[in-house]
């Protein structure tokens, strides 16, 4: 293959590459797409109206990761016909490659894609879009933000866009170059009518209702809730409520991106996994699941090793609550496994969600109906959930199961079983149980008024017997009453307290 076909190949495969991001392939085109409010969409054109005339002083957007921010500065290109020049500022944060790539870019005319040459005095310029600046060195050995201000101070030709998660993190003298627009989370309902839009055009009939937890759970991070869609809807024509496995999403770092950078490059993990709203438990989980999709041979091997001495961690967290011992277990997760490898894989990879929290979420529904059966057992028979489980359980769908049906309609009236509980126990019979149950009006009774009056009843009867024997004294009296009622008494107050019987109690 020569070179140039060679060349020709992976141009194709990165454009697919990227079309494999729903991110990237539904990133908007053109201005009027962004998700904004209308007064950032006018500031942001009366901006690039101003640059179009002359220099004017660079944007700074800031806001929380996946507003917009850096979509908003491609279609504002896009629109104003302008070439980009893209860098992200916290992979190359020095001096050096901000003034080489930053400073020349500014100064300096370009050409496009197709070879023209396009001059700035024209009003034919090129965007300079700085990422992440909040992450740039500010020290002044590696300078990265010092550089960047002296390029701003020569009033450069060039518009730039600098964008910024917090941008409190810069210097002030950088704030004061720059015209500041701060962006909101995106509500709940833009990000419902976005998956809506995007659904349509993938051909997926999507609940709504599925949208709407996406949405919920992205917490106003419009690329993480596209990203959680691609992840339970891509590949299928429907998605229902059960398609929805999605683990609490933290504002601050999104999950896919801490693995890009765990399996993707050497840059150190471990901070990100710290801030991410995602309990080691949960993030030992999605390691494990993906770990195989980035490492082969040896390397799998010893990611796999990295990850066990972690869940040793994690267990003796769990064993002694020493919650210390997570930084630990973090760390051996993240830079543990990313030190694993020999070299880093590039390309798109396509990360999957753990197949654990899936089983988890299919089986939610009959764990509860369980736990309520259990808890009905228990009170009913007057035993700890442990012993209904573990003993009465079993002998009740034994012979729910395999008595006549009028006999096990009784059981579960007196358990005070549902439909969904017979179910759950007996699977078809359950049908034929809960017919019987309606037909015949079967219910469950307290007896305990029936003890009390018995008891009431025998009192008043030995009373009046005591009322004929005159010549025994009140005391001899008191102190021969039926021995049967003084045993009934005893019982009742045993069944009261909840004490379990004795087999003497009921034979005597």
């Amino acid at each position: 293959m020569h070179d140039f076909d060679r060349l020709e190949s992976y141009i194709y495969l990165q454009e697919n590459l990227q079309s494999m991001l729903w991110v990237e392939k539904y990133r908007p085109k053109d201005i009027s797409e962004v998700v904004a409010d209308k007064e950032t969409i006018a500031r942001v054109m009366e901006w690039a109206k101003k640059w179009q005339k002359g220099t004017w002083k660079p944007l700074l957007l800031a806001g929380p990761p996946g507003v917009g921010k850096t979509s908003l500065a491609l279609a504002l290109a896009n629109t104003m016909k302008w070439e980009v020049v893209e860098m992200n500022a916290s992979d190359q944060r020095n001096w050096e490659i901000i003034d080489r790539i930053v400073g020349e870019g500014a100064f300096n005319e370009t050409i496009s894609d197709e070879g023209e040459f396009l001059s700035s005095s024209a009003g034919r310029l090129k965007l300079i879009i700085l990422d992440e600046v909040d992450n740039i060195h500010k020290k002044e050995d590696v300078g990265g933000e010092s550089a960047l201000i002296r390029i701003i101070k020569r009033k450069p030709r060039q518009p730039i866009i600098l964008t910024a998660n917090d941008p409190y993190e810069l210097s002030q003298e950088l704030r004061s170059l720059c015209e500041f627009i701060e962006f909101r989370r995106v509500s709940k309902t833009q990000i419902v009518k976005v998956l809506q839009k995007i659904c349509i055009k993938e051909g997926i009939e999507c609940e709504k209702e599925v949208l709407e937890k996406i949405a919920e759970n992205a917490g106003g991070d419009l690329r993480a809730a596209i990203n959680d869609l691609q992840a339970i809807a891509e590949g299928k024509k429907k998605v229902t409520l059960e398609d929805f496995v999605v683990g609490k999403r933290t504002q601050e770092i999104d999950i896919f991106k801490l693995l890009q950078k765990i399996f993707k490059t050497n840059f150190s993990a471990y901070m990100d996994a710290m801030s991410l709203d995602e309990a080691p438990e949960d993030l030992i989980q999605w390691i494990e699941e993906n770990l195989p999709l980035e490492y082969e041979g040896k390397n799998l091997v010893k990611g796999y090793v990295a990850l066990s001495r972690a869940d040793i961690f994690l267990g003796r967290v769990r064993k002694r609550q020493a919650y210390r011992l997570w930084k630990y277990a973090t760390y051996l997760m993240t830079d543990g496994v990313q030190k694993m490898r020999e070299e880093k894989r590039t390309g798109f990879t396509h990360y999957k969600r753990p197949q654990t929290w899936q089983f988890l979420f299919q089986t939610k529904k009959k764990r509860e109906i369980r736990e309520r059966i259990l808890k009905k057992i228990a009170t009913y028979s007057h035993l700890s959930t442990t012993k209904a489980k573990n003993e009465m359980m079993p002998v009740i769908r034994f012979l729910l199961q395999n008595l006549e049906v009028e006999k096990s309609a009784k059981i579960a009236a007196f358990y005070e079983f549902s439909k969904e509980d017979l179910e759950f126990l007996v699977g078809e019979k359950s049908k034929e149980i809960a017919e019987f149950i309606e037909a015949k009006k079967l219910h469950r009774v307290d007896e305990t008024w029936i003890t009390d009056l018995a008891i009431k009843e025998e009192e008043e009867e030995i009373e009046r017997k005591e009322e004929k024997t005159l010549e025994t004294p009140k005391e001899e009296k008191k102190g021969k009453e039926d021995e049967q009622v003084k045993k009934r008494r005893k019982r009742k107050e045993r069944d009261d307290t909840g004490k379990s019987l004795t087999l003497e109690d009921f034979i005597s």
